[in-house]
């Protein structure tokens, strides 16, 4: 959006006529300026502007002065100083639109939109055709979240230029800001009508095809971007996930592997390809990723539960219980964690561990029925018959659930109570 504004010291001038130098104290406030013009054409600007302060303090109520002093300290990136003048302008000479927008540029460099906004409105109002000044509103527009004020200002510009790649491409953000997919994918698409090489563009209609839902789309634009550039993380990234969506686990598989290459120490990247294996039904490679993305990252309790999930599926109990053990750490207040704990431990007839889990259970949660029943079992496996029934009829008692009842009469009737 920096755009230098030039100066307009030739305009300004061009009433003036070239004169000889003359003793200061006889020059007037139009010479001292004409001589600042070619100073600065000289590129000498601390004389220029020693001119030109000097044309104000002579003539301190004509607002060309310090207009002209305004345009050389914008050139000099003075945006202070430069708004300072452009307030005098104004006070002077009302209705100035040329003004009015260059305190409104001024004002955006110094990330001031709030105060440039009334500026670009005020310009607009009288010049409701100025291209520029609708570019900077719909930019403060897009900045301040005021999506549908910026594609607002941005219509009006294609309307008034259909062929300008650019505003079709700053309408697609501000679409895109509103989740206006259908929207953001036609203005993409033409932009790159006009630029069919332009792979910000494609790169960006990529991702609002996966938005979409459109994910032969969204991968062939991924295709193009990667051609170019075969080592793009991100959109290796993203094809890969757009082709496990479409449940095409080898791409999938392959393009993380790239990406793997490309960037070894990201966990992500290893937990993304463990699920891909998942799918494909890999189980031993799935585990291993999982392992790696556990290494990366250890404190990531969605890895846990995903290598979890495989060794119950393997029965591999002493693994599962490990994980476990890593999960409770990570998440203390999950007592469905420390009960799935417990059950491994009573079914390895480690009766110790499980009777501490299901007590752990019960101290946060004393009518925890499952719990009660996991007890009462343990303490019955571990001889304590009598104490253990009375535990799973107590269990039995306060039970509402009809599958909950028949799971305890069942462990009752294996410690030989019964018939329930």
């Amino acid at each position: 959006m920096n755009k230098v504004i030039g100066l307009t010291f030739a305009s300004a001038f061009v009433w003036l006529f070239s004169q000889g130098l003359l003793a200061a104290e006889e020059m007037s406030p139009e010479q001292y300026a004409a001589r600042a013009v070619q100073f600065v054409k000289d590129g000498k600007q601390a004389e220029a502007l020693a001119d030109f302060n000097k044309a104000v303090e002579l003539a301190p109520d004509k607002p060309i002065h310090y207009r002209n002093r305004a345009a050389l300290l914008a050139l000099t990136k003075q945006w202070d100083k430069a708004i300072t003048d452009y307030d005098m302008v104004l006070k002077l000479e009302k209705n100035d639109p040329a003004t009015e927008f260059n305190r409104g540029y001024a004002h955006v460099q110094l990330g001031k939109l709030d105060q440039a906004l009334p500026d670009f409105d005020a310009v607009l109002g009288a010049q409701p055709d100025n291209e520029r000044a609708l570019r900077y509103r719909a930019y403060i527009y897009a900045a301040e979240k005021q999506y549908a004020k910026a594609v607002q200002d941005l219509t009006k510009l294609i309307d008034k230029n259909p062929s300008d790649p650019e505003s079709y491409k700053s309408r697609a953000v501000a679409n895109a800001a509103q989740a206006k997919w259908s929207d953001v994918i036609a203005d993409y698409t033409k932009a790159l009508e006009f630029n069919p090489k332009d792979l910000e563009s494609v790169s960006a209609r990529a991702i609002a095809f996966a938005h979409a839902g459109d994910k032969d789309k969204e991968i062939s634009d991924l295709n193009a971007v990667l051609e170019s550039n075969p080592e793009n993380l991100e959109f290796l990234r993203l094809r890969a996930q757009a082709e496990y969506d479409k449940n095409e686990y080898d791409p999938a598989i392959v393009d993380y592997s790239k990406a793997i290459e490309l960037k070894p120490d990201d966990p992500s990247l290893f937990a993304a390809r463990g699920f891909a294996r998942l799918k494909k039904g890999d189980n031993g490679g799935a585990v291993e990723d999982f392992s790696k993305a556990i290494e990366r990252k250890p404190g990531e309790s969605s890895y846990y539960e995903a290598r979890l999930y495989l060794y119950t599926e393997q029965k591999n109990s002493q693994k599962a219980i490990d994980d476990l053990t890593h999960l409770i750490l990570l998440k203390p207040e999950e007592t469905g964690l420390v009960m799935r704990r417990a059950d491994l431990y009573l079914n390895l007839n480690q009766y110790e561990e499980a009777l501490a889990d299901y007590e752990k259970v019960l101290v946060k949660d004393p009518k925890n029925i499952a719990a009660m029943a996991g007890k009462g079992e343990v303490i019955a496996k571990k001889g304590d018959r009598k104490t253990g029934a009375a535990q799973l009829q107590e269990a039995l008692r306060l039970a509402t659930d009809p599958k909950e009842k028949e799971g305890i009469q069942a462990k009752l009737r294996a410690i030989g109570v019964g018939p329930l």
